[in-house]
This record gives structure tokens, sequence and C-alpha cells, in this order.
């Protein structure tokens, strides 16, 4: 595969207006007191959407970020542990649980690209490998992947299992260059992951967080906020099984340029979708903080009262130590803050055992889940028939 040949002037045009829009975003984004806790928050809802792309299934955001979030400093990121502690009013079904660990191995290993992706970062093999383990076993993971797969793939055409190290280093080669814009630069590393097939699980979020590192090291995704591209995904699932299978088979090369074109376009529109959903969300969640400051409650700058208000946008569910130490305030001036809150109706104190407290905001759990649930009834209005 040709990596080099140039997109047509539309497709190119779509990729820089959406990568405008992206930066614009992150300069909107960058000026949110509140904007540094919304990152999870943002992987939560472009999580939901990721799980959609494969299985039939809406799994609810809020128990996903307060899984994310408390596997994160009680289980040392082991989610699988966490999810089965978990005896709080936001547990999942157990007919949940394996998309729900699917979904938080998604999380981390998006924050786990987030956080190498910088600039001057290079990928190799074993960044694709890892990619690969995180999202199959989680970041505790012990290499049970075994690297690239050794055999040829049922029904799938994929690459020759000896040629599959050579043609992935050709593409990490091209993910470390500059060759196109960087959206256009993930386009094109997607489309020939998804023709390579590297791995057995044929997991395509490896694909897809794997042309995500261009981005990241170029800068699109400002302050590491995710838009939620995997919502126009999951709308499109059919149309997008179609592109991969057709990257996959022998085609000539007039035809194969044309799905490489409907490829790169389609990423392009998911894109700018997603650009628009995360600056939905941040008005509805700005729209909620300015309530809350309007109901009188004595709030001094960088305060813990100040700083648990933002907090709790974004983390519906927090106990006293962990949310002190998020918020870099003392345990008694937190819980002193949390007690304000209480009496003003923002949260509320819920005894998990005899041993541990919690403080719940109803009123950021509803926003969240009924802003992923409006953007599932937009989904379904937009797959009908004529529209």
């Amino acid at each position: 595969m040709d990596y080099f040949k140039p997109f047509s002037a539309d497709t190119q045009a779509a990729f820089f207006s959406a990568e405008a829009e992206m930066i614009r975003f992150g300069e909107r984004a960058a000026q949110l007191p509140h904007a540094e806790y919304l990152k999870n928050t943002l992987l939560a809802i472009d999580a939901v959407f990721a799980i959609r792309m494969a299985h039939d299934i809406a799994l609810p955001p809020v128990p996903l970020i307060v899984l994310f979030d408390v596997a994160g400093w009680k289980f040392d990121n082991d989610v699988e542990r966490c999810l089965a502690s978990m005896r709080s009013m936001l547990r999942l079904p157990e007919e949940e649980s394996d998309a729900a660990i699917e979904a938080l191995h998604y999380m981390q290993a998006l924050e786990w690209v987030s956080s190498i992706a910088k600039l001057g970062f290079e990928a190799t093999l074993e960044t694709v490998v890892r990619l690969n383990e995180i999202l199959l076993f989680g970041v505790n993971s012990d290499e049970r992947a075994h690297g690239f797969r050794k055999t040829y793939l049922p029904y799938k055409k994929g690459s020759v299992p000896l040629e599959i190290p050579r043609e992935m280093r050709k593409l990490c080669e091209f993910c470390n260059g500059e060759y196109f814009s960087p959206l256009g630069q993930a386009s094109v590393i997607h489309h020939a992951f998804e023709r390579i097939v590297p791995f057995d699980s044929m997991i395509d979020r490896t694909g897809l967080l794997f042309a995500f590192m261009p981005m990241f090291r170029r800068g699109l995704f400002a302050n590491e906020l995710m838009v939620p591209i995997c919502w126009g995904a999951s709308l499109e699932r059919e149309y997008r099984r179609t592109l991969k299978d057709a990257s996959r088979k022998e085609l000539t090369s007039e035809s194969h340029k044309v799905y490489k074109e409907q490829w790169a376009s389609y990423n392009a529109r998911n894109t700018s979708m997603g650009v628009v959903i995360a600056n939905m969300f941040i008005s509805k969640v700005s729209k909620l903080r300015d309530s809350w400051r309007s109901r009188g409650l004595k709030i001094p700058a960088n305060s813990a009262t100040d700083r648990l208000l933002d907090l709790f946008l974004a983390v519906p569910q927090l106990a006293t130590r962990h949310a002190a130490n998020c918020i870099g305030k003392s345990y008694g001036a937190t819980n002193e803050a949390m007690r304000q809150l209480v009496k003003a109706g923002i949260v509320k104190e819920v005894a998990i055992d005899n041993r541990e407290r919690v403080f719940v905001c109803d009123q950021s759990a509803a926003l969240i889940a009924d802003f992923v649930e409006s953007l599932e009834k937009m989904g379904e209005v937009a797959a009908e028939p004529g529209e």
C-alpha cells in the first residue's frame, strides 16, 4: 500500500475543517476552570460508543466514570476487581459486566495513548503490541496477547503472518512522520491497520487508537480532552464494516483509491461531529455549574468548596479522602465543604458500608446520563431510512 498518495482536494478540505474545529474546541475548553476534571467524563462518553461499534449495547456512562475513577485510586487500576467490589447504587447489571470491562480497558488505553503521544514521541512495534494488550487485559496486563498473530485469519484476508512485522514497522515509521495533516495521517494509519489486521483478536479499536497517536502528538487534542469520535462510528457500523472489508480485498488501484477516499471522508465527518458533541456537552456542564453557583453559597476562589463544585460536575460519586487528594486540599477542609454542598442540596451523603461513606451528585449524574441518551436517540433517528 502506498501511504503517500495524496487525498483529493475535497477530502483534504474536510480534514482541515475538522482540525480547525478541534483547535477551536481546545481553545474554548482551556478557558474553563472545570475543564481539567472533564477528561475522564469525555473518555467515558467516547467509550460508550466505542463499545457500540461492535456490540448492540448501550452502557450507562456514569458507572463507567465512577469505576474508572475508583479503580485508579483504590484498586491499582484493576477494573475487574473494582467492578466485582462495587457496592453502590451505580453497580452495573451482571449481563453488562463484560462490555463494561471492555469499555474501561478502552478508557485506560486511550489515557495511555494521550500520556505517551507527546511532541517527539516515536511509535514502535512494541508500542502497538502494548496498546493491544491494554485493550484486551487493561494496563496491568502481563503480555498475555503474545504479540502479532502467527496464523492466517478465517474468512479475512489480512496480511501474510510472516509479513506483519515488516508491514507494521513501515506503518510505525509513517506514524512518526508528518506527511499529511494530523487527521489525514491518522486516516491513512487506520486504513492500513485494518488491511493488515496484525492481531488474532481483530479488535479494531487497536487500529483506531493507534491512528489517534499522531493527532495527540501534533496537538489536536488540546489538554488531552477527547472528542467522542466513536459516536459517528457507532451510527454507521455496517458502512464502516464494508469499508474495512474492502480494505482487505484484492482491488484495482482505482477501486482502492475510491475506498481510501471514502474511509478518509468518513473519518473527517465523524471527527467534525465529535467536536460538535463535545461542545454541546461542555455547554450543558457549564450551565449546571452556573446554576450551582447562583444559590448563594459562600465560595471563596480556589477554596475546597470551589474545587469540589467543579469536580462533582465530572465525577458524580466521591469519597472525601479521594476528593481531597483530587482538589489538593486537606481532609478537614474537604469534609467541611462536603457538608456545605449537602446542606445546599447539591450532593447527598450515602453510606456504602460501615467503613466508608461517599457523596453522590444526582444532578451531574443525570446530566451525563441524559446527554448520552440523547446522543443514542440522535443516532437512531440518523440511522432511519431517508434521514
